[in-house]
């Protein structure tokens, strides 16, 4: 078994929205030791602000969804550097509402940033060691690399997922969500 720790990963607010996926990504890193997920108190607080006024969540349930890397992910809770530049964080993003995300990915020393959005600038993030990533592209790649695992992770995540739903019903969720291609795989390898 490698000692080497797992890559260094940061959930966009975007990802953490949509509650199937950034709880997919968790489990994936907490069980499989894909990854090291890292947040702050402002990207979580920028999450919930979004949940309730996009998605309508009371207060209590966007606080417990936002909660989940909070309670999963204690170690990861890490202090945005608060000396960065803004003309240094300006290079990172296109939008100014972002660039407290560029911050904590330079403060947890991430080497992925999962994210849909597409203001962050790709090259100067590169440059830093951050290679911004769609959550597919992981969930792919993790499901090319260890399918029984990742479909056990999905199982389980069905069993506690809205009370308990068959992994079809999940796999319908992850692909709404924007994982098209993966679910599509899932499926398939679970056709007779």
């Amino acid at each position: 078994m490698s000692s080497q720790a797992p890559p260094r990963a940061v959930l966009d607010s975007d990802i953490i929205f949509s509650r199937v996926l950034h709880e997919l990504i968790g489990r994936l890193a907490a069980r499989l030791r894909l990854l090291d997920l890292f947040w702050s108190e402002e990207l979580l607080a920028e999450a919930k602000r979004s949940l309730i006024h996009r998605k309508g969540l009371s207060d209590v349930t966007a606080q417990r969804w936002v909660d989940y890397l909070r309670q999963n992910f204690p170690a990861g809770k890490t202090e945005i550097d608060r000396a960065l530049s803004e003309s240094e964080l300006t290079s990172l993003t296109l939008d100014a509402g972002d660039r407290h995300v560029c911050a904590l990915c330079l403060a947890a020393k991430a080497n992925y940033l999962f994210t849909h959005d597409r203001g962050y600038l790709q090259e100067a993030l590169q440059q830093r060691g951050i290679a911004v990533v769609r959550p597919e592209q992981f969930l792919l790649a993790a499901f090319e690399e260890q399918p029984r695992a990742v479909l056990e992770v999905l199982e389980l995540q069905a069993e506690t997922w809205a009370g308990g739903q068959p992994l079809e019903e999940l796999l319908d969720a992850i692909d709404r969500a924007g994982a098209s291609e993966f679910a599509a795989a899932v499926r398939a390898s679970l056709e007779p």
